[in-house]
C-alpha cells in the first residue's frame, strides 16, 4: 500500500471516529483542579487569523482544528503544534506567525501536560502527542524551536511525559501512552520505548486521578501512587519504588529548573533536588494544577489554580493573584480538561488556549 493510500485511510478512520479520544464524562466529573472559572479582563485572540490562513480552522475532526500544544517561553515566544503545519511560531506576541520548515509533529497535546521545557530557559523544548501522522508521538528541539527531531510513536502515541534535562541532549524519557494508557520508558532520546511496569500498579486504570510521574535523572524516577497516597521514588530505573513523600500530587508531571524539580499539589508547590526530600516552598497555591512557569530566575513563577493564575517573587513563600483564569471559549467540547496555559515574563503577558482552541492573550498590571 502506498503512503499515499495509507495515509487516505488514516483521514477516512479518523473522520468517522471523531470522539474516539475524548474523556469519558465519568473521568471528567472527577478530575481534580479542572479550570471552570469564568472569563476577566480583555483576552485578546492572537492566533485566529493565522489558523484560517493555515486551513486549521475548520477540520474535520474538530479536535484537530487550532492550536494542538502550546509552549510560551520566558521572552516571550510562543511556539504551537498544529494538525496541517506541525510546530509554528510567533516571535512578537502573536501579532505574525509562521510554520517552521521540515518538521513532522503533527499529533495533538490532550492536555496543558503534553509539553516540558528547561529552566533556566536555554532554547531546549519538547512535545508530546498521538494520532500523528508519519508514526510520530512528539519531538524534541535544542535550538529554540527551530529544528525537531522527532520520537518514535508507541501505541497511539504519548499523551504526555517528563524528560531528563540535567543532560544537553536528553536521552532519559518517562511518559504514558494514550489508549491503552501504559507507563512507558525510553533510553535513547525517544528512538525506542519500553513498557515500564503494570497499568494498575500505582492505581494509573484510573489515570485522569493519578497518573503523576517525573524524572530526577537518568535512572531515579519519582511517581504519585493513588493507592499509597503519596511520592514513590525508584533509584533503579523503576524497578523497585519506595514511599518518600506524604502529598497528594495535582500536576501530571514536575518542571525542571537546573538541579531542582517543581511539583504541584494539594498543599501547594514543592520541590526537590534529589527526589526523596521534598519541601514545600509555601501557602498560599494550594490546588495548583499548571505550572510553574519561570521567568526571568528561579524565584519568579507563575502557577495556575482552578480559579486564578497566581505569581511568586520570592520561590514560592508568597503569592499574588494576577488574574482570574480564563478558559478558551472555543475549546474542544468547552472541557476544562483540554486547557493549556503560559506565561510571558519578558512582557507580563499570560496566555490560554487548548485542543482544538484558539490562543488568547491578557496584558497584567506590572506588580
Amino acid at each position: 500500500m502506498s503512503v499515499g493510500v495509507r495515509r487516505a485511510v488514516y483521514l477516512l478512520i479518523v473522520s468517522a471516529l471523531p470522539l474516539l479520544a475524548a474523556v469519558p464524562q465519568a473521568a471528567l466529573a472527577e478530575e481534580q483542579n479542572a479550570p471552570n472559572a469564568g472569563q476577566d479582563g480583555n483576552w485578546v485572540n492572537v492566533s485566529e487569523n493565522f489558523i484560517k490562513r493555515i486551513g486549521a480552522d475548520n477540520i474535520t475532526p474538530a479536535y484537530l482544528r487550532g492550536c494542538q500544544g502550546l509552549i510560551v517561553t520566558p521572552s516571550g515566544e510562543l511556539v504551537i503544534q498544529t494538525a496541517v503545519k506541525g510546530i509554528c511560531v510567533s516571535k512578537d506576541q502573536g501579532a505574525t506567525w509562521s510554520a517552521i520548515e521540515n518538521n513532522n509533529i503533527k499529533g495533538r497535546c490532550e492536555t496543558g501536560f503534553g509539553f516540558s521545557l528547561a529552566y533556566p530557559y536555554d532554547g531546549r523544548m519538547a512535545f508530546f502527542c498521538y494520532d500523528g501522522f508519519g508514526a510520530r508521538s512528539g519531538g524534541i528541539s535544542l535550538d529554540h524551536a527551530n529544528t525537531w527531531r522527532s520520537f518514535l510513536q508507541i501505541t497511539r502515541g504519548v499523551e504526555f511525559a517528563d524528560i531528563d534535562w540535567n543532560v544537553r541532549d536528553p536521552q532519559t524519557i518517562l511518559g504514558m501512552t494514550h489508549e491503552p494508557y501504559r507507563t512507558v520508558l525510553s533510553v535513547d532520546g525517544g528512538k525506542s520505548w519500553q513498557k515500564l511496569y503494570k497499568d494498575n500498579e500505582a492505581g494509573e486504570l484510573d489515570i485522569y486521578k493519578s497518573c503523576r510521574l517525573g524524572v530526577i535523572n537518568d535512572q531515579t524516577f519519582a511517581r504519585y501512587n493513588a493507592k499509597r497516597g503519596g511520592i514513590e521514588l525508584s533509584t533503579a530505573s523503576g524497578q523497585n519504588w519506595t514511599l518518600v513523600a506524604d502529598y497528594k500530587v495535582i500536576a501530571r508531571r514536575p518542571v525542571h529548573y537546573g538541579k531542582n524539580i517543581y511539583w504541584n499539589t494539594a498543599k501547594g508547590v514543592i520541590v526537590t533536588s534529589d527526589g526523596e526530600h521534598w519541601t514545600l516552598t509555601g501557602p498560599g497555591a494550594e490546588d495548583a494544577c499548571y505550572g510553574p512557569y519561570f521567568g526571568a530566575n528561579e524565584q519568579e513563577f507563575v502557577v495556575v489554580t482552578s480559579k486564578a493564575f497566581l505569581k511568586t517573587e520570592d520561590g514560592g513563600k508568597t503569592w499574588h493573584k494576577l488574574a482570574a483564569l480564563f478558559k478558551a471559549t472555543d475549546i474542544f467540547h468547552g472541557n476544562s480538561i483540554y486547557c493549556y496555559f503560559g506565561w510571558d515574563a519578558k512582557h507580563n503577558l499570560l496566555y490560554s488556549s487548548g485542543l482544538g482552541a484558539s490562543i488568547y492573550q491578557l496584558a497584567t498590571a506590572t506588580k
